[in-house]
């Protein structure tokens, strides 16, 4: 551990612009709350890296997040009564692999907002019958259809996006698949969350996301672990997420992919945000 540490200063030390350098010795030598969230720059820097081979690497550790997500917007949808969502912001969407789960369920727009803009120009590339998880055996099975998967595109800081930046209105949906775990202290991005979604309609608005998972403790709220991604308690979301005004509607405890053949600890939150629902201190 004392090696990288070394090396990761000295990598600092000789750049001051080597942002992953900087984030993984937080992750290291910080421990508990870190920064309270990686730095943009941290974040650009990881997936522009590796975005040619995101969708191969994330494969290859049984990763399942985009699936879960589709799975319960599925179910929130079919709750509601509704045939469709009207619009869907597709938070962190990387390269598309939950975009391509959400398509098929949004009527109206499909916005995706990511750090990455190599992660982008991946996504750009999809269309209703191709990319974004779709694999070829899979796309020979549909209908050609070169229309794109997504409406909108856009390289932008989740905390502080707005509506005016990517929509006519608000979302009637939102998804974040593994996002926060690049967020600590969640409180600001989810009340940016509430702002840009429709809560006017006559079933509110819904809001799905992944976390790494730490056990509950009196102190619990995130910690900054050392693979430099942040875990979250369950009671920390839930209060945090109350506080912005939403309501939780499901939760499962997931295995969002495996490390070292090891499975990690997630789980998978489903909130709604309805018209005249007021922030709660706790639920």
């Amino acid at each position: 551990k004392m090696n990288a540490i070394n090396a990761l200063r000295l990598a600092v030390d000789l750049n001051s612009e080597n942002f992953l350098a900087e984030h993984m010795l937080a992750a290291l030598t910080e421990g508990g709350n870190g920064n309270g969230r990686a730095s943009n720059e941290f974040v650009s820097a990881l997936f522009d890296d590796f975005a040619e081979t995101f969708d191969a690497k994330l494969e290859a550790l049984g990763y399942k997040v985009p699936g879960l997500v589709g799975d319960a917007a599925k179910e929130l949808l079919a709750s509601s009564g509704q045939s469709s969502f009207h619009s869907a912001l597709d938070a962190g969407c990387g390269t598309g692999l939950a975009g391509r789960y959400l398509r098929p369920l949004v009527k109206g727009s499909l916005v995706g907002i990511d750090l990455s803009k190599k992660m982008l120009d991946l996504a750009a590339q999809c269309t209703l019958s191709k990319g974004c998880g779709l694999k070829d055996e899979e796309s020979d099975a549909v209908e050609e259809d070169d229309k794109p998967l997504y409406d909108h595109l856009a390289s932008l800081d989740l905390e502080t996006t707005t509506l005016e930046e990517v929509a006519e209105s608000g979302f009637d949906i939102i998804t974040a698949a593994d996002v926060f775990v690049y967020f600590g202290d969640l409180q600001k991005l989810l009340s940016n969350f509430a702002k840009l979604s429709d809560r006017a309609g006559p079933h509110g608005s819904f809001l799905i996301f992944s976390c790494e998972r730490v056990e509950e403790t009196e102190e619990a709220k995130w910690k900054l672990q050392k693979s430099g991604r942040y875990a979250h308690s369950k009671s920390y979301v839930v209060k945090t997420a109350a506080n912005a005004g939403y309501e939780l509607v499901g939760y499962d405890e997931i295995t969002p992919r495996y490390e070292k053949g090891e499975p990690v600890k997630g789980h998978l939150f489903r909130f709604s945000l309805a018209k005249g629902q007021d922030a709660k201190e706790e639920l």
